[in-house]
């Protein structure tokens, strides 16, 4: 699962420098909060790739424990769903 978490951070952030170069910007890629991580995620790929490019990392959660995100947008629960999406993987 982790290296399928890393190759999809980097065709993201491939995507995205391919679409910033193609239109010069502003590009938005709508993902998951994994993805979304300044520390491991895309962000931090395109940080690597493209420093001077300005990028906002926002995650949404529905509780306190979050992850690195420059923003984080508290919601409600989706009613009827594990708050762990990956409980029924283990």
């Amino acid at each position: 699962m982790v290296e399928a978490q890393r190759l999809r951070d980097a065709m993201l952030a491939q995507a995205a420098l391919n679409a910033f170069d193609d239109t010069g910007g502003p590009v938005a890629i709508i993902t998951g909060n994994g993805h979304a991580r300044t520390d491991r995620g895309v962000p931090a790929l395109l940080a690597r790739a493209r420093p001077e490019l300005s990028v906002l990392s926002v995650g949404q959660t529905t509780d306190e424990t979050v992850a690195p995100f420059d923003m984080v947008v508290m919601t409600e629960p989706p009613a009827g769903r594990d708050a762990d999406p990956c409980a029924a993987l283990r």
